[in-house]
């Protein structure tokens, strides 16, 4: 699997990271290192939600390195255990594909 692109989400107690390619893989931890740690170690359950897609999703392995591209300062509702901050990657428009690919997302978390 190529670098995974993600975001940080800190809080003052509690700090949320997720992929930013594969919207719904977040996890939260103490601090930075915990949150990407927890989102490494979730991979392989949020690859079998996908596996059946054809998206190409493969959970990294326990050395991978992600790409942090967004930080942004949490606030209460993230202490208390939710992001909550709209990313700049959620601005942009979707294309067609790009609008199909969230489509066959969503249909394999429902």
């Amino acid at each position: 699997m190529k670098g995974i692109l993600v975001f940080l989400e800190m809080g003052k107690r509690r700090s949320f990271a997720g992929a930013l390619d594969w919207p719904g893989w977040c996890r939260s931890g103490r601090d930075e290192d915990t949150a990407l740690l927890a989102l490494i170690e979730y991979g392989p359950r949020y690859a079998h939600v996908l596996h059946s897609t054809g998206l190409g999703f493969e959970a990294p392995s326990g050395s991978s390195n992600p790409l942090v591209t967004e930080r942004h300062e949490g606030n209460a509702t993230t202490d208390f255990g939710a992001p909550s901050i709209l990313l700049d990657a959620d601005r942009a428009a979707l294309d067609g594909s790009e609008l199909e690919r969230a489509r066959t997302l969503l249909l394999a978390w429902w």
